[in-house]
């Protein structure tokens, strides 16, 4: 057997063979026909590989074919290339999208798609037609409220420009969601380059979908490499923001860790808080009379040990369902409260390691790590379909439509094998609702958990707190030394706690007393110029990681603030009639979404006034278009 130098290791064609086989073989094809050429790569037969029972088609390569493209791309590893050919152009990429799905697409879409493939340095950059002085620059600070995700990515594009700025963050570390929620299992639900700045090539993530301690440890590089860490203010408060007509800025009023007030005058503030960040605590009677332990998910104590403990867990949403096979692995026993079944499910490659021959492909075969990525986010696409409500469909007798039918039926199936040991449990945990009407749960090990002889599920409504535990509508009273709280965030409550007034006084309490918050590409409010809001009113997009709209939110709002800088203007806010329009086709548009209204949903998805609030009824190429740069004509520029 030949043994070959690859990256200073002898490796065998045999363990060569072996790390090929654990590639995307249809990225594998496209990135081998980018690097060569070849015809023969695009005459290959591909079909919609069926998965989920036939939810979803994902493309890829017939079987005869994945022998000669492991072959090439063993010559490759074996024979690295001297010249690598550049990347291709925006029509170019189209095609070779084409080919990789098998399906014609829009302009639009190939916009989306190239972004994804992250050829570029920086596939959402935003650049100066011309750069001003460091003298005019220095007059046009910007605040950026959160150094989560969304504030990092705004970071990262000011700082690039030379724009000065600083950053506010409450907590005592950057990171966001990811500093704040340290429960047990915490981690990603959706896979790992899906879930990553694409102008940050090749990170060596060690799992598909990560831990919440490894997600934190990739903001903090970030927040490194591109020099943010220097504008960074921790343990500081934002109190308020008043714009300032004269001026044309914005008063930012903060409290440092020393508790001293503070104004920071601001041209751009860019409100990055996000909306897991106001934990919300159960509305029922007693909640404060309870004597023991008791604490919210997002402020979990570290310190505090189960063992030996009667835990409740109160919410059985995303975070509750993630967490609850630990509290139960731990505890002496669990109670678990559910108000309304979820549709758990598992995921492949949930909790498992990317392998170190995965990364060695990343690495070695030139494009193959920018196919891979696009693969991943072109699986999530998938998703979007099963959120459209088909009328005639559900004319013909159906409940939604024929793809989310079956992917009821599918997840049903699944319900009923995992749970075979306890039959009696089954009726409980099928929601009544379809599948994606509500945020979908990856299962991390829940139905096994429920299994168990020191877990209870009680259905019944929560009556009321008592000093010693917890009184349900069966009128048990069942008692606790702790009681954990999964019930959610504020999520409306975009900012806080804080008080926010623009132009002519104006509130957002004021402009959304009508049917609660709603903005202009999620993004813009009228009245409040030089503002910006991140994963704002309807700004949860239907399809794609969240870091490809966080990227995509920055680039809009950096590229007004670049245009309001090179042209010495005052300021640039929504126009009253723009946002209006746009607010009227999302009603429109949320007519057929499955997320769009209480027929069909609940949760947070629907806010107190009965409107969809939270989701975008748009797809994903439509959104992305209207992202791709600002629309001059619907700003009042000044």
């Amino acid at each position: 057997m030949m043994t070959y130098d690859v990256e200073n290791q002898q490796m065998s064609t045999l363990e060569l063979n072996a790390m090929l086989e654990q590639a995307d073989i249809n990225a594998l094809r496209m990135a081998l026909l980018q690097l060569t050429g070849d015809p023969v790569f695009t005459e290959m037969e591909t079909f919609k590989q069926p998965v989920w029972g036939g939810v979803f088609s994902l493309p890829t390569v017939s079987p005869k074919h994945h022998d000669e493209i492991k072959k090439r791309a063993m010559e490759v590893l074996l024979n690295p290339p001297k010249d690598v050919p550049p990347p291709p152009s925006l029509g170019e990429s189209k095609r070779l999208m084409e080919l990789f799905s098998g399906d014609k697409l829009s302009i639009e879409y190939a916009r989306l798609g190239y972004e994804e493939l992250a050829f570029e340095p920086y596939p959402r950059d935003v650049e100066w037609t011309e750069r001003p002085t460091d003298e005019v620059l220095s007059s046009y600070h910007a605040t950026i409220i959160g150094c989560g995700a969304s504030g990092i990515a705004v970071a990262v594009l000011l700082e690039k420009l030379g724009i000065p700025y600083t950053v506010i963050e409450r907590e005592p570390s950057i990171g966001g969601t990811w500093w704040v929620h340290k429960f047990p299992e915490c981690r990603v639900d959706i896979n790992a380059h899906s879930y990553q700045y694409k102008f940050e090539k090749k990170y060596p993530w060690s799992e598909h979908f990560p831990t919440a301690k490894e997600s934190l440890k990739y903001l903090n590089h970030i927040v490194d490499k591109y020099r943010i860490r220097s504008h960074l203010r921790l343990n500081t408060r934002l109190l308020g923001s008043t714009w300032d007509e004269n001026s044309g800025n914005w008063n930012v009023r903060i409290v440092g860790p020393d508790g001293k007030e503070e104004t920071l005058r601001s041209k751009f503030v860019f409100n990055a808080t996000g909306q897991f960040s106001r934990p919300k605590l159960p509305s029922v009677e007693g909640v404060r009379d309870f004597k023991g332990k008791m604490f919210h998910a997002a402020r979990w104590d570290t310190n505090y040990s189960l063992k030996g403990k009667r835990v409740a867990l109160v919410g059985t949403g995303a975070t509750g369902a993630q967490m609850m096979p630990a509290l139960a692995e731990e505890a002496k026993s669990l109670t678990v409260y559910q108000r309304s079944p979820q549709w758990v499910i598992g995921m492949p490659k949930y909790k498992e390691n990317i392998t170190e021959a995965e990364h060695y492909l990343f690495r070695s075969i030139p494009y193959y790590w920018n196919w891979y990525v696009y693969s991943s986010f072109a699986k999530t696409q998938e998703f979007e379909r099963i959120t459209v409500v088909d009328p005639e469909w559900i004319t013909k007798g159906g409940l939604v439509s024929e793809r989310n039918d079956m992917c009821r039926q599918v997840m049903t199936n699944y319900i009923l094998e995992k749970m075979k040991s306890k039959e009696e449990l089954v009726e409980k945990l099928i929601p009544p609702y379809p599948p994606m009407a509500r945020r979908v749960i990856v299962d991390n090990g829940w139905y096994d958990a429920l299994q168990r002889d020191n877990v209870e599920l009680v259905v019944d409504e929560i009556r009321r707190f008592t000093p010693r535990g917890i009184v349900s509508a069966d009128d048990i009273e069942r008692e606790f030394d702790l009681v954990v709280n999964a019930t959610g965030f504020s999520i409306s409550d975009y900012f806080g706690d804080t008080k926010v007034v623009g132009r002519d006084g104006m509130t957002p309490e004021e402009l959304w007393a009508k049917d609660g918050p709603r903005a202009y590409l999620s993004l813009m409010i009228p009245k409040f110029p030089n503002l910006f809001m991140f994963y704002g009113p309807n700004g949860s997009p239907r399809f794609g990681g969240l870091y490809t709209w966080i990227e995509c939110w920055a680039r809009y709002c950096v590229s007004i603030a670049k245009h309001v800088i090179e042209n010495g203007l005052h300021s640039a806010a929504v126009t009253e009639a723009a946002y209006g329009d746009y607010n009227a086709k999302i009603d429109e548009a949320q007519k057929i979404n499955l997320r769009g209204g209480p027929k069909y949903t609940g949760s947070y998805y629907i806010n107190e006034f009965g409107r969809a609030g939270t989701n975008m009824p748009f797809d994903a190429e439509q959104y992305h278009d209207l992202l791709y740069q600002p629309d001059l004509n619907d700003l009042d520029i000044r």
